[in-house]
């Protein structure tokens, strides 16, 4: 009987952390999926990203092994395929940009069009493909 009400317990938290989990997502995805459509043009003119050219700003830490080694990667080859500009950032060099896009972690890009709007946030990593995905 001991077994049986402890695995109940035990049922009982995994559904109760997943539900969490699952809660989450749901409100950081909303949360990043606001920024959407939004011209970005005081920003853009600040980090000085080109105008009439899609860009990254690239937010990352030196102690970031996915920066490093994964992130850095797929924009260096993005920029080199597509001519898309990067601005890498460290959240300490831009805290308004942290605030303003709810960044949460290292690394995370703000995908940014032609005309200065932004096209995705993405928090963690986002490969090559997907980045081009989401300025196409």
């Amino acid at each position: 009987m001991d077994e049986v009400l402890r695995l109940a317990a035990a049922l009982g938290l995994v559904g109760s952390l997943a539900g969490i989990g699952v809660t989450a997502r749901f409100a950081v995805r909303r949360l990043v999926s606001r920024h959407r459509g939004a011209r970005i043009d005081d920003l853009a003119e600040r980090l000085g990203l080109p105008a009439g050219t899609p860009s990254i700003i690239y937010v990352w830490s030196e102690r970031c092994a996915q920066c490093v080694q994964l992130q850095e990667p797929a924009l260096a080859r993005l920029a080199k395929e597509r001519g898309i500009y990067v601005r890498k950032l460290h959240p300490r060099e831009a805290p308004e940009v942290v605030r303003r896009f709810s960044i949460l972690t290292v690394p995370s890009t703000i995908v940014v069009d032609r005309e200065r709007r932004v096209r995705a946030v993405n928090l963690g990593f986002a490969d090559a493909e997907a980045l081009a995905a989401q300025l196409a």
